[in-house]
């Protein structure tokens, strides 16, 4: 299992980050990418998630998460 840091982001602020949350592949991340967007409502926020070597994998805003995991896309 990778271990990943997410990070909730406005601008290039780093407003919230949970370190090293093992998960088993990229569809497992949507669950925590999702507990992280439903508590920041305000325009502009996105969640950027990072290997352990700081690479992005995965960068989306908070809207863009909850319309696509709205629709079932990612479980």
């Amino acid at each position: 299992m990778e271990s990943y840091d997410f990070e909730v982001l406005k601008g290039e602020e780093k407003i919230a980050v949970l370190r090293s949350i093992e998960v088993p592949n990229s569809r497992a991340m949507w669950p925590k990418i999702m507990e992280l967007a439903n508590k920041f409502y305000e325009p502009g926020y996105r969640i950027r998630v990072t290997d352990q070597a700081g690479g992005i994998v995965m960068l989306v805003g908070v809207d863009t998460a909850r319309r696509h995991f709205g629709r079932g896309v990612a479980a």
